[in-house]
């Protein structure tokens, strides 16, 4: 019985490695390579499912999401408070020219102010942004994953401060 816990451990753990090697932050690109293998986004209505990791606390949220390509996008969440955070505006300028920059395939921003990754595999792709030394960027967050299929899947934003917020969309397109 010892032998099989033991042998069960350790297909476990040589299975954590081969997904720890999988890691988005292992292929490095370039905006010009993203951009010609990203699908283009469009404006879409979706419902979101957040959860915030801080330390050792899990907060749930969720609500409607809707993304306008040219303006930004708009979390209106429905539980467990009720509150509206809108990214079209210059208040929450760094995110909005994040995601209006990945919609409209303009990595200009980007590539100022992040090292760019990505991964396709079939008809799945993974986006990772990690903060330039010494950009705005570097002080607020440690990384940013993005994945998708036709739109935005899911979103993980690590922060320096803040912990880690997980987002995941289920839309439909305008």
């Amino acid at each position: 019985m010892r032998k099989f816990l033991i042998l069960i451990f350790l297909i476990f753990a040589g299975l954590n490695l081969c997904f720890a090697s999988d890691d988005i932050f292992g292929y490095p690109s370039t905006s010009r390579q993203i951009s010609k293998l990203m699908p283009k986004l469009k404006d879409a209505s979706c419902k979101f499912e957040q959860e915030k990791y801080i330390g050792t606390a899990v907060l749930k949220s969720g609500g409607n999401f809707k993304f306008i390509k040219d303006k930004g996008a708009v979390f209106e969440t429905l539980y467990p408070i009720k509150s509206t955070v809108s990214y079209t505006s210059s208040q929450n300028k760094q995110m909005n020219d994040i995601m209006v920059a990945i919609s409209n395939k303009n990595f200009s921003y980007l590539d100022k102010n992040f090292d760019l990754y990505y991964k396709g595999e079939n008809d799945k792709w993974i986006v990772g942004l990690k903060p330039k030394k010494g950009s705005v960027a570097a002080s607020q967050l440690n990384d940013i994953v993005i994945k998708g299929r036709t739109d935005i899947d899911n979103i993980k934003i690590d922060t320096v401060k803040n912990g880690i917020t997980d987002i995941s969309f289920k839309c439909t397109l305008n």
